[in-house]
């Protein structure tokens, strides 16, 4: 992002690249998106934190209408309720038991839709008994998508 930037004559202040990775946690297509963002919003050869910030209300409707909204539409409404109880939970590494005692389950019995999260790439886990969404993110996301009660329509 910085040296792109820069073989175009452009700049970026410190603290507005530590905005940037801070938001994106280093996930390269969400450097890429607010790199783009912030550019189209800078008025001067040097983009400032202030154009991030302008920028991020702008990167999370995009990522919104198309990156997450490709990822839910892949999940049926218990894989989504799921990934809604582990957003209620935030965005680190969950125990299962954790996640099953948000839904009013057990484990054992919410182990197939983590497995089928797993399988379809929406989580991993980063050690046993625990899982991670796979994006920086999506947690913030799940919560403006849906209650945790509530499935949207296909």
């Amino acid at each position: 992002m910085i040296e792109p930037a820069r073989a175009e004559g452009v700049e970026y202040e410190p603290d507005a690249v530590e905005r940037i990775v801070e938001y994106t946690q280093g996930y390269p297509y969400f450097i890429q998106e607010y790199g783009r963002a912030a550019w189209n919003i800078a008025e001067g050869a040097t983009i400032t934190r202030a154009d991030v910030e302008a920028a991020g209300a702008v990167v999370e409707a995009e990522l919104d209408a198309s990156f997450f909204r490709a990822r839910v539409q892949r999940a049926s409404p218990e894989e989504l309720r799921y990934l809604r109880a582990m957003a209620h939970l935030g965005a680190d590494a969950l125990k299962a038991s954790d996640v099953a005692e948000v839904l009013d389950k057990t484990s054992e019995q919410v182990a197939p839709i983590r497995a089928r999260l797993i399988s379809k790439g929406l989580l991993y886990t980063p050690r046993h008994g625990y899982a991670k969404l796979t994006v920086p993110q999506f947690d913030r996301f799940m919560l403006r998508y849906m209650d945790l009660d509530t499935v949207p329509p296909a």
